[in-house]
């Protein structure tokens, strides 16, 4: 038996630049792409690293709802930060993100660079 792979494209989310889906759900198990600071409109909102972070869970956000699931529902988080010194930063932002549910299991690494010289890229997995 194949499970079948959807791909979710919420609207109110920018469209990506290259060849791959926002998201995808493959039966009960929902995959989604690193996302990084883009708007709607494909721009950039990275004046600052909470600039950033604001409009990366307003992504994610986008994300869940266009996949009718919620925060509950995230089972891993990868975290990808240009500046490993911004990992306090990060951690305080996420957890107010999170809020009171169970945090997901999660990694975070430094990495050389992000697309478009993004100081953040956070990307999940969600289960039904």
């Amino acid at each position: 038996m194949t499970t079948k792979i959807t791909a979710i494209y919420p609207e109110n989310a920018a469209k990506p630049a290259a060849p791959y889906s926002p998201a995808v759900q493959a039966g009960n198990t929902f995959y989604f792409s690193g996302q990084i600071a883009l708007t709607p409109e494909g721009k950039m909102n990275n004046a600052t690293l909470d600039t950033e972070l604001t409009q990366v869970f307003t992504n994610i956000e986008a994300l869940l709802s266009a996949g009718n699931i919620t925060k509950e529902h995230i089972a891993k988080v990868v975290i990808y930060l240009a500046d490993l010194n911004d990992y306090d930063a990060v951690n305080i932002r996420y957890a107010e993100f999170l809020g009171d549910i169970t945090p997901p299991a999660r990694s975070c690494f430094q990495v050389a660079k992000l697309p478009l010289d993004a100081k953040v890229e956070i990307e999940i997995i969600a289960t039904l």
